[in-house]
């Protein structure tokens, strides 16, 4: 996400990147929709 953003002309010293990966899944992985509810970018923008 950083890559593409930074590609789109954004600063990359302005952004910050966290990968939670497996260790904060917000739903079940024994489920195709937790899956899928677990393939997710958060953005927040700070001022």
């Amino acid at each position: 996400m950083k890559a593409a953003l930074v590609k789109e002309g954004i600063e990359g010293a302005r952004l910050q990147t966290k990968g939670w990966g497996e260790s904060k899944p917000v739903a079940d992985e024994a489920t195709p929709e937790g899956k899928e509810r677990n393939r997710r970018v958060e953005v927040v923008l700070v001022q």
